[in-house]
């Protein structure tokens, strides 16, 4: 068992080298050609207030097993859940799921093929490398999710293909500022540059690209890395409900409108607290302080 995952590791880290090569990635490309498959899935106690649609593929080189939207109702909306959802469409079994780390899928298992490669399901979210486990990592509205049975050789390298498209348009034009952060014990295999902006109004309080180090690469982590480069106080942030940034406090305006902070990530609303969402590497964060007026 330990050195599987010793294994596992040095693949994900081997991985995230490739993935993390430069390229020029068109931003509002969708991340593969969706397909026809569609699946419904509301887990087990889950509330109703999170419902969001997601588009997966599930493959094995030529083998298709299922490409499509799949639309889940989940207090958590995880990767897992969303692969769950279209396996259980398709009706073939897998393993490992519920634990984070999947070791088969239908008739592919983890493990050494007939060449002494070493084969394993690997995925990607919006075209990008996941650092986390399919249980950790969360899916907003119109996520790309991509399971691809791969293979390692210790001569040739990952079968994989260059980073791609991430399936949404930039939301912002990032500034000048930047930053560099390292959450106090982290382990140092995860860091991401995340493209973040705080604004006010006209008030400009940060806008550019925090450098992240840390195990979980949380909105609220980026986000108080940015705060400490400018240097103003912050409330809310590790509790991941943010009441102030600032000068600017959450509460009833002098016109009677209730103004507080909303972030989003890549353009699209975020149905969690800020210490629940992790991002990936190039991933948008964006606070603004807005009004509520009932009228």
């Amino acid at each position: 068992m330990k050195k599987f995952f010793a294994l596992f590791l040095s693949l994900m880290m081997l991985f995230a080298c490739t993935a993390f090569a430069e390229t020029t990635i068109d931003m509002s490309a969708p991340t593969f050609e969706v397909g026809e498959d569609s699946a419904e899935y509301e887990v087990d106690g889950a509330s109703g207030w999170n419902v969001v649609t997601a588009y997966v593929k599930i493959a094995a080189g030529d083998d298709v097993i299922f490409n499509g939207p799949v639309t889940v109702t989940s207090d958590n909306l995880t990767v897992a859940e969303f692969t769950l959802a279209a396996i259980y469409e398709v009706g073939c079994g897998q393993e490992g799921l519920e634990a984070g780390f999947v070791t088969s899928i239908g008739d592919y298992v983890s493990g050494t093929d007939a060449d002494g490669n070493y084969v394993y399901w690997a995925n990607s979210v919006n075209g990008k490398y996941v650092p986390h486990t399919c249980t950790d990592m969360k899916v907003l509205e119109g996520y790309y999710i991509n399971w691809d049975f791969v293979a390692y050789n210790a001569d040739a390298g990952l079968e994989t293909t260059a980073v791609l498209p991430c399936g949404y348009a930039a939301p912002f034009e990032v500034g000048e500022d930047e930053t560099e952060y390292e959450v106090d014990g982290a382990s140092g295999w995860n860091v991401a540059n995340i493209n973040m902006k705080i604004t006010a109004g006209e008030d400009v309080i940060f806008n550019g690209v925090v450098t992240l180090t840390s195990d979980t690469l949380s909105v609220a982590e980026a986000t108080l890395a940015a705060i400490y480069e400018v240097g103003c106080g912050q409330e809310g942030l590790e509790a991941g409900f943010v009441t102030s940034i600032g000068e600017y406090v959450a509460g009833t305006d002098a016109d009677g409108n209730y103004v507080y902070w909303a972030n989003s990530v890549n353009g699209k609303y975020v149905p969690f607290s800020c210490d629940q969402l992790r991002l990936l590497d190039g991933d948008y964060v964006q606070w603004d302080f807005v009004t509520y007026a009932a009228e």
